[in-house]
């Protein structure tokens, strides 16, 4: 049965989240939202130890960063030796909002095992401007092209959210 780690980070501060694998044919996945609309520096860090095989994990974390605000994410996936048969992958996905907001990802693997699937993927980056031409082009204006474009990016993590109380507070309190 898969269980599921929802995270949400809404003001400066520091969270921190250990997923632990000590019985064979585990399965987690966890969720993660940085909403950093505050100046301040808003930190997060994910380890997922895998002390047995034959079990499978997600890492999804989703931020945006804006009014000076300074997000870091720390992610970890650790394989013990012997825990054959792991999967699991490590995404983070970081997006600036302006000029005065700072984001850093460092997704890291510690592998002792041999036949695992393990993998990570990390950016960081702006809105694409050539999204937002396309929406201002069509008569939307910039600032609701940009929340459009955030909305887009945030709900990779919101649609896969199964409780629906955080799913329903989530609504109309993005970033944008």
């Amino acid at each position: 049965m898969k269980k599921q780690e929802v995270i949400i980070l809404r003001e400066p501060g520091k969270k921190e989240l250990v997923v632990n694998f000590d019985k064979k044919g585990g399965e987690e996945e966890v969720l993660a939202l940085i909403l950093a609309d505050q100046p301040g520096d808003y930190y997060l860090k994910i380890l997922v130890d895998h002390k047995v095989g034959n079990t499978f994990g997600r890492v999804m974390v989703r931020g945006v960063a804006k009014n000076g605000a300074r997000v870091r994410v720390e992610g970890m996936i650790k394989i013990d030796k012997g825990a054959n048969g792991v999967d699991d992958f490590l995404e983070m996905r970081l997006l600036l909002l302006d000029d005065k907001s700072q984001a850093v990802a460092e997704p890291k693997l510690e592998i002792e095992a041999n036949e695992v699937k393990a993998s990570h993927a990390a950016t960081v980056g702006k809105i694409d401007e050539e999204k937002l031409f396309y929406l201002t082009s069509r008569g939307i204006g910039r600032k609701e092209a940009e929340g459009l474009i955030v909305e887009g990016f945030l709900s990779e993590v919101i649609t896969r959210i199964e409780d629906p109380m955080i799913v329903s507070k989530l609504k109309g309190k993005l970033v944008g």
